[in-house]
């Protein structure tokens, strides 16, 4: 019920603040619905590029580029390799001009899990917007000249390229990501959304007004189903936004020791260079896959038993670590079992007196006499077949010893082996751990643990890289080409390092490793 409420007035909060922005549209962004206008269309971004040249002659040279503009796509999702675009927009900054150019809305009122559309923000079949052809067609041959420049902005650069690959044509010129470009000026910022971003520094950015974000319009969702107009505006206001950061950035990292060679020379050239990369993929060779599989699970098995064989697990192994492992249970087992076996006594005790009293009224052929003495028998039996408050006598909580269980692992390495805890070297707040990095110290430093490192090895191999790729027990790691395809982030990491996700290459030493 109260979350119905807050749904509801999120929803009505939302469709204010969609109304507001058609009411409050710039005179100077333009959505095209006719393909008759994409001519003129191509005529300003021609003028756009002849006076960057002539007023801004030189600007972007470190950049290996003639001109700039700001550019973004709206798509029907967000997988790289499958999601198509639905709409085009572009600023133009000399010309003080955007344009938005939809091509792909579709009418989803109706359809289950789009209740949410209103009819005056949906888009309507035959509502007008252009021919996808024609507009590729009319943009193409812009977007794929590497003299002109592309900004495109936060994080969405490397995307853009690759839904302008399954669009059918490439992207080149893109040498300005403004996520890049934010995280090379502050690596500590709280967000490196475009809207927090443009909040924070609209002052240096030149920026006025109140700044919604794509989820206060659109909610976590495709912009695809809304009218063209209200997404025409949003994405206007997007690479107008995205316009003003850059030329923000631009400036600053110029004016900031050397950043721009470094920039110039490296970062500008990792939105093509990572979508190359990301798009080339590793081509997996499966029947070998397979086979390692095969091999690897059979290892994964011996190094299991004899992991049991060397460190004496057993029965008695097993009821040892039990008795360590479950003390916590133990003792609030051997609690509840003393309150038991207090509440029988007290019991007995109240039904002796009663029986004494009765005998002393010389009631004993009465009923209740008889039913006094057989409940009196019933707690003398029960209080004799309660095991007595011990913690000897407590069940086993703990019946096998699983080696996915940190707490097995960590009896097994701390109590049973008494190896000296190290955790402490990677993080000073906990002991005992068996987290990935502590256990690489072990492996590295412990001889009595070559089995279990033996085991771990042959199950990241499988779990980690092998049975993903193979599909075995879960959705396989392939894309639909058949590729592993890594993610490649400028500063994917804490400190703002290079880094890939999806798939972490291993060195090729590890199968020297298994080899040997």
């Amino acid at each position: 019920m109260g979350r119905d409420i807050v749904e509801s007035r999120k929803e009505t909060e939302r469709q204010r603040k969609i109304a507001e922005t058609i009411a409050n549209k710039p005179d100077n962004y333009y959505i095209l619905t006719d393909d008759a206008e994409l001519p003129a269309f191509t005529d300003r971004l021609r003028k756009e590029i002849l006076l960057q040249r002539e007023q801004w002659a030189g600007r972007f040279e470190l950049l290996g580029v003639d001109s700039m503009t700001a550019g973004d796509f709206e798509g029907t999702g967000i997988d790289s390799y499958i999601d198509l675009s639905i709409g085009f927009s572009i600023w133009l900054p000399l010309l003080d001009e955007g344009y938005y150019l939809p091509y792909g809305h579709v009418d989803m009122r109706g359809v289950e899990g789009f209740e949410f559309l209103a009819d005056d923000f949906a888009f309507i079949e035959g509502q007008p917007q252009l021919t996808r052809s024609k507009v590729l067609a009319a943009i193409t041959p812009y977007l794929a000249k590497p003299n002109l420049g592309k900004t495109l902005h936060m994080g969405s650069a490397r995307y853009d390229l690759h839904v302008a690959k399954n669009d059918g044509y490439t992207i080149r010129g893109c040498v300005w990501d403004t996520l890049d470009a934010m995280q090379t000026l502050n690596e500590h910022e709280q967000s490196y959304g475009l809207k927090p971003l443009t909040d924070r520094y609209k002052k240096n950015m030149g920026v006025e007004g109140d700044v919604f974000t794509f989820e206060d319009l659109f909610g976590n969702r495709s912009p695809a189903p809304f009218g063209t107009l209200i997404v025409g505006i949003y994405a206007i206001k997007d690479v107008y936004f995205g316009w003003r950061l850059f030329e923000w950035q631009f400036e600053l990292i110029k004016r900031t020791d050397n950043l721009m060679t470094c920039y110039s020379r490296v970062d500008s050239k990792l939105p093509e260079t990572d979508v190359f990369m990301e798009r080339c993929g590793f081509l997996i060779d499966l029947d070998m896959a397979a086979q390692l599989e095969r091999e690897y699970s059979e290892e994964l098995e011996k190094a299991r038993r004899q992991v049991f064989e060397t460190y004496g697990i057993d029965d008695a192994f097993i009821r040892k670590m039990d008795r360590t492992i479950s003390v916590n249970k133990i003792d609030k087992w051997v609690e509840a079992q003393r309150m038991k076996r207090a509440t029988l006594q007290k019991r007995i005790e109240a039904k002796t007196q009663k029986i004494t009293e009765l005998e002393a009224a010389n009631k004993t052929h009465t009923k209740g006499y008889e039913k006094e003495v057989a409940m009196l028998e019933k707690y003398r039996k029960e209080l004799a077949e309660l095991p007595a408050a011990k913690r000897d006598n407590a069940p086993q909580f703990v019946d096998s010893f699983e080696l996915t269980n940190g707490n097995h692992i960590a009896y097994l390495i701390y109590d049973h082996l008494e190896i000296e805890d190290k955790t402490k070297v990677i993080d000073k707040n906990k002991s005992r751990s068996t987290a990935v990095d502590v256990m690489e110290i072990y492996f590295e430093d412990e001889p009595t643990l070559e089995p279990l490192a033996t085991v771990s090895m042959y199950t990241k191999l499988l779990s980690t890289y092998l049975r993903p790729m193979l599909g075995i027990g879960t959705n396989s790691s392939l894309e639909i080409d058949g590729r592993l395809h890594s993610n490649f982030k400028a500063g994917g990491t804490s400190t703002g390092r290079y880094s890939s996700s999806q798939y972490s290459g291993r060195p090729i030493d590890i199968l020297k490793e298994v080899i040997a």
